[in-house]
Order: structure tokens, then C-alpha cells, then sequence
């Protein structure tokens, strides 16, 4: 298996970059790539990387797969920082009590319907929800991946993410929606954050964003989130 301790350091500085720039690209097109748009975008980044750093250092099948590691990656974050935002933004709670539990699958159950979780104020029915879009757990979430610090990766590529791209703005609703499954049973169970059950979910959260984008017309609200949650970070 390839480290990226294997390599020369100019090759690792270009390697780091490509790998910055790889997961822009995967949070701006799709974070559930296939095997094939993995190796392009690889490509890409190594690419752009190497021009970064004004060099025409070649890459070999192992940069590649150092690379590629990182779709697994990103979205691993995405869902390990959701985990505990979600429990304590909407009230879960850990106990062995049957009456906690109970209360846990019901708020599960309420949080899903109409994905009233993506509401800053949840009212009795969707009419009722307010906010859209501006859950605190929402820009927390994005915060804790991407906006940590003055050098971590959406301030330091700027042009990649600002505004924030909708793709990842659909990825971090559909871990929260993993993370919220979570408690289905009651008692928190570790779900795995997989492409064969979280793209669908992925897609059609995306789907809403260009729905809701369509809807606001010439106000071009969705656009107007992303730059808020790019400027927030």
C-alpha cells in the first residue's frame, strides 16, 4: 500500500496540494464518484497541483491511489463531525430508559418527515417550518470540516469555494440525515456513511437545492445561501 512518506519531499508538497485540490473537486461535482471519474479527477488535480507549485513533476499509480483514498475520506468527516452536532442540536439522548428511547425514534421520525431537520424553527406541519436551509447544525457542521482554521482547506482555496459549492452543501445535509438515522431504534447505532445507501439520499437533497434555486427565480436565493455560508465560515 502506498504512503505518501514513500515519496520525495517536492513530490509529497505537490502530493498534499493535488490531494486539497481533489477533494474542491469532489465537493464541487459529485462526493459518491465513480472509479473512473475518481483517476480523472486525480489526474486534474495533480495537474493543477504541479502547476501550483510550477513544476512538471509526473505522477505513478500509487499518487493516484493516495489521492483517490480521500473520497472515503471526506465523506468519513462529514459524517464524524455530524455525529455529535445532530445529537445535541436536536436533543438526543443516551439512555437505557424506555421513555428516552421512545422519545428518541419519535424525534427521529418528526425530524425526517418533510426533512424538517433543515429548518431553523420546526413548526407542527411544513407550512409551519421557518428557515429553510439555516439549521445551526447546518453551518456547524461545515465549520468543523472545512473551516476549522486560517489554513484549512475552503480559506486557503477560496476560488473552489466560495460561494460554497451546492454539492457539498447536499453532502452535509445527507450526513446529517445519517447521523440522524442513526437513532431510529431508539439507542444510537453506528451506521456506516456508504454510497449504496447515502447517494440516493445525496441526489435528492441535491435535487431540493436545484428545486429550490428554480423556484426563487431571478432572486437567486440559492446562490445568496452559499455565499452567506461561505462568508459565515
Amino acid at each position: 500500500r502506498p504512503k505518501a512518506a514513500d515519496y520525495e519531499l517536492d513530490v509529497r508538497a505537490v502530493l498534499e496540494t493535488a490531494i486539497e485540490i481533489y477533494c474542491a473537486i469532489l465537493l464541487m461535482e459529485n462526493p459518491f464518484p465513480t472509479s473512473s471519474q475518481e483517476v480523472d479527477w486525480a489526474k486534474k488535480a495533480w495537474t493543477l497541483a504541479a502547476h501550483h507549485h510550477n513544476t512538471k513533476l509526473a505522477h505513478d499509480g500509487g499518487i493516484l491511489k493516495l489521492i483517490t483514498a480521500r473520497s472515503t475520506h471526506i465523506r468519513g468527516q462529514f459524517k464524524s463531525r455530524a455525529r455529535p452536532i445532530v445529537a445535541t442540536t436536536f436533543g438526543f439522548e443516551t439512555s437505557a430508559d424506555k421513555g428516552v428511547q421512545t422519545r428518541n425514534r419519535l424525534l427521529v421520525s418528526e425530524l425526517k418527515q418533510d426533512s424538517a431537520f433543515i429548518f431553523r424553527v420546526r413548526g407542527s406541519s411544513v407550512d409551519e417550518h421557518s428557515g429553510l436551509y439555516t439549521n445551526p447544525a447546518i453551518q456547524q457542521i461545515i465549520n468543523e470540516v472545512l473551516f476549522k482554521n486560517k489554513s484549512d482547506d475552503a480559506v486557503k482555496w477560496g476560488k473552489y469555494y466560495n460561494p460554497f459549492p451546492r454539492v457539498a452543501f447536499a453532502l452535509m445535509l445527507t450526513a446529517i440525515e445519517c447521523a440522524i438515522d442513526e437513532w431510529a431504534l431508539g439507542s444510537r447505532e453506528l451506521i456506516s456513511f456508504k454510497e449504496d445507501d447515502y447517494s440516493g439520499v445525496f441526489n435528492s437533497h441535491l435535487a431540493s437545492l436545484d428545486e429550490f434555486s428554480k423556484a426563487a427565480g431571478k432572486l437567486d436565493l440559492l446562490k445568496k445561501l452559499l455565499e452567506q455560508v461561505y462568508s459565515t465560515g
